[in-house]
């Protein structure tokens, strides 16, 4: 059996996966075997052909939409055959020594542990990619601004060591997990379209007593800017994405008075608190980053209504909206 495999979930971001396919084509390593599955959601675009000529011993698997990240994730994973799987973005750099300290560290790991490592832009500096549980002190902006007056010590500092730190959870960019947790968790949920599926995931493993480690002695490159900011319309889709799954997050892990009070406090600060960058998005239509502001207000506006009517707090793009 292969002890990795390394799947990528791609959607028309294919200059920033060519530097990472180039990365791990690079990388012969004895002291572990691999396999590398890029699940291309329907891109569309001509270039999924191109790039199975380009890289012949990858594994490319076309997608019959573009139906999220999760999915994305779950569908690698079905045609995968290693006893590690290694989620991995599409705009990150990564090193054979880098692979072999993550494969080393999982497989001490008890059942359901989430591993990660450090992650440094093409510049050198460095990313966050993970963080607190949501609650009500960090749900948003304004909120944790809030707490670091009132409440200080709501924010206090996570356990760590030389060598790792231990989140509540990691970014989805770089995810490593062993088959054996990643089945007994049921995968990624495909309720969420994009963003937060990290987050609940890791919520889930804590959940069943796993370990939410990040390692801090390696590092992987992530660029970010690829499919999600292609333009304007695109990134105030991923942007109300964002907002909608919170809503999603919340509807899976909180009840009672909680649960409405997160929801109450999100709906307000769209509503109420988006309505100047909204109206500046209005004005400065011409200009793409602006033009954005107004788009998300408006498609989270639909969200709302489309959410009372139809009972649910699901995205229409999820593949189990109904």
């Amino acid at each position: 059996m292969t002890d990795l495999s390394i799947i990528i979930v791609n959607f028309r971001g294919w200059q920033r996966l060519a530097q990472c396919l180039d990365s791990l084509a690079a990388i012969s390593d004895d002291r572990f075997s691999f396999e590398v599955l890029i699940v291309d959601n329907n891109s569309n675009d001509g270039f999924l052909e191109k790039f199975t000529e380009l890289y012949p011993n990858f594994n490319f698997i076309l997608n019959r939409g573009n139906l999220g990240f999760a999915n994305g994730c779950n569908l690698g994973a079905e045609n995968s055959h290693g006893s590690y799987l290694l989620f991995l973005n599409p705009d990150t750099i990564i090193s054979g020594d880098a692979l072999f300290v993550l494969v080393a560290e999982v497989r001490v790991r008890k059942l359901f542990s989430v591993v990660s490592c450090r992650q440094v832009r093409e510049n050198g500096s460095e990313e966050r990619p993970y963080g607190r549980f949501p609650s009500l002190s960090t749900f948003t902006g304004w909120m944790r601004a809030l707490t670091k007056v009132i409440m200080p010590r709501q924010l206090h500092p996570f356990t760590e060591t030389e060598n790792y730190l231990f989140p509540d959870w990691i970014s989805g960019s770089v995810v490593m997990i062993s088959r054996e947790s990643y089945l007994a968790l049921g995968g990624w949920d495909e309720d969420f379209w994009m963003y937060f599926e990290d987050v609940d995931l890791c919520r889930r493993a804590r959940s069943k007593n796993g370990e939410i480690v990040l390692l801090k002695n390696i590092c992987v490159e992530h660029n970010h800017g690829g499919a999600s900011r292609i333009n304007s319309k695109i990134t105030a889709l991923t942007k109300t994405e964002v907002n909608i799954s919170r809503h999603v997050y919340i509807s899976k892990h909180e009840r009672g008075a909680y649960a409405f009070c997160l929801h109450f406090f999100i709906i307000i600060n769209h509503l109420i608190l988006g309505v100047v960058p909204a109206i500046i998005g209005i004005l400065l239509f011409f200009v793409n980053r602006f033009s954005a502001l107004s788009m998300i207000y408006f498609r989270i506006w639909g969200y709302y209504f489309d959410s009372l009517f139809r009972g649910t707090w699901l995205s229409r793009r999820s593949v189990n909206y109904k």
